[in-house]
């Protein structure tokens, strides 16, 4: 029976969940290989929604925006849910509980962006207010009895709205008794009636359970990156174990094994973390390697195990990496001139000739 419960809760969040996610794929196109969501878009995304909310806080009442705020709230509300509906499944994948190729979703879904989760966070919270507040404006209903005074009537909602926030309600408190605007700011909000108790319970019930519970995962999943990252530095892990547990290669990973290819002081780490680069299959490995080229220790493995790579390839995918790797080999080349380097150019004209034959 519970089994059966989970399974149609699973499919109505799914179902609930894809039209948003296909919408922000087509707008965003996020790079199929790592997430990445361009800066412009990202900051047209941020000027739009800030365009809707900062005229739904300087309306004056005589055209309320109940409807558009609905709509505001409802979007940046499904997409902090599609973004947690995809981190269940990466986790469930990195426990072992599901295949990659299982999942529903692309852990590369626009809406799993970090800047574009952080982002609908902050607009679900500024939307709340601005919605109550829109209500309250245009008479549909009461929902403070009382509210703290504070510099702005936009400013009040808003303390009303973070209050609801575990720690951040704490810190609030602290801010206005320190600033002398109240001794006690929560004792000053005073809910109303069923209406305005039936919408404080919503508005805990989707910051506590949903928000929150969202940036809880983006931790967890932050320090199992993390603890992969020196499991492979350590060698107390092959990255074919830790392959099958990914669905991407996340970029903390990503950072934390190129930090160790280049800086670490021991050898056998630094030759540890290129091996399971390359193993895991990192997006941009090979061009990120040889851009880099002069600062690597370990340049000559690394090349070797780019190499290795590429033969492994078929001609298509070797066709497609030399679009792409072509450029930094050719100016790599331009640059040696020590006769020390000349093992580093060899690797680099056996790339590119393997290219050139794809």
């Amino acid at each position: 029976m519970t089994g059966a419960v989970f399974g149609a809760f699973d499919k109505a969040w799914t179902s609930i969940c894809w039209p948003l996610i296909g919408f922000l794929n087509l707008i965003f196109r996020p790079n199929p290989q790592t997430g990445d969501v361009s800066g412009w878009k990202v900051l047209l995304w941020l000027i739009a929604n800030g365009a809707v909310l900062s005229a739904a806080v300087l309306d004056l009442g005589d055209r309320p925006l109940f409807w558009t705020l609905i709509f505001f709230l409802g979007v940046h509300i499904l997409i902090i849910m599609s973004s947690l509906r995809i981190m269940h499944e990466e986790r469930r994948v990195m426990e072992g509980s599901l295949a990659a190729d299982k999942m529903t979703f692309s852990a590369l879904d626009a809406v799993n962006n970090v800047s574009i989760l952080a982002s609908s966070t902050a607009f679900y919270i500024f939307g709340l207010a601005a919605l109550i507040q829109t209500v309250e404006r245009a008479g549909l209903a009461q929902i403070l009895r009382s509210r703290p005074t504070l510099p702005n009537e936009y400013s009040e909602y808003l303390a009303c709205i973070l209050n609801e926030i575990p720690i951040v309600n704490t810190l609030l408190n602290v801010w206005a008794n320190l600033a002398k605007f109240s001794d006690n700011l929560s004792a000053q909000i005073v809910y109303n009636g069923m209406t305005g108790n039936a919408v404080r319970v919503f508005i805990v019930v989707t910051l506590s359970i949903i928000v929150i519970r969202a940036f809880l995962l983006r931790f967890q999943q932050w320090s199992h990156e993390v603890s992969m990252a020196h499991a492979l530095e350590n060698g107390t892990v092959s990255p074919d174990a830790v392959k099958t547990r990914l669905v991407r290669v996340p970029t903390t990973l990503n950072s934390h094994l190129m930090k160790a290819a280049l800086t670490h002081p021991d050898t056998a780490v630094r030759r540890r973390a290129l091996s399971a680069m390359a193993r895991l299959e990192v997006p941009n490995f090979a061009r990120d390697f040889i851009d880099k080229l002069g600062n690597h220790i370990e340049r000559d493995l690394g090349l070797a195990h780019i190499r290795e790579t590429l033969a492994s390839m078929n001609t298509s995918a070797r066709e497609s990496m030399a679009g792409e790797l072509t450029a930094s080999i050719e100016k790599q080349l331009s640059t040696i001139r020590d006769a020390i380097d000349m093992q580093t150019r060899q690797r680099l004209e056996e790339l590119r000739s393997m290219l050139r034959r794809a």
